[in-house]
């Protein structure tokens, strides 16, 4: 389910109701990417949805915990000593995204209005500029634009 619905989304491009949706879920999907790994925490529709989210972790974590148990048994039973490295590696990358992903469960957050207001803008960006490049014109950064919106609900500054 999007965090902006397609009617929203038709009005915020002020586009008719009969615009093909096909057109505009790329968008949605992809601002909603961004705003994601912009504030570093999962977005929500609802505290249900979070709740529900969180729930999860626990079984998630331990599926992984075992996916790591297994490939880390594979990479002992390997000959080949390149194989093996590349198993225990993978075993641990595969875990630590684990990680990440409950981090990003855990962080997450209620959807409120200035993400909305920054999905809107993402998703209008995302809308009009759908080349990698301008030409012939002067292109200029949108003042309190959506980073603006999503600032204060960003956690994990780091990185």
């Amino acid at each position: 389910m999007s965090l902006l619905t397609l009617d929203e989304a038709r009005a915020h491009l002020r586009v008719g109701p009969t615009y093909p949706a096909e057109q505009i879920e790329p968008y949605l999907r992809g601002a909603e990417a961004i705003a994601v790994k912009f504030l570093n925490r999962n977005i929500y529709e609802s505290a249900t949805a979070l709740q529900s989210a969180l729930a999860g972790v626990p079984a998630a974590l331990e599926a992984a915990a075992d996916a790591k148990a297994v490939g880390l048994a594979a990479a002992d039973a390997a000959t080949d000593p390149d194989v093996a490295e590349w198993l225990r590696c993978t075993a641990y990358e595969q875990y630590r995204q684990a990680l990440s992903d409950a981090g990003y469960v855990q962080r997450g957050i209620v959807i409120n209005e200035n993400i909305k207001t920054a999905l809107r803008l993402l998703l209008s960006h995302l809308d009009e500029n759908r080349e990698s490049v301008a030409r012939g014109v002067s292109v200029v950064e949108v003042p309190l634009g959506a980073e603006f919106f999503l600032l204060p609900d960003r956690v994990g500054w780091g990185g």
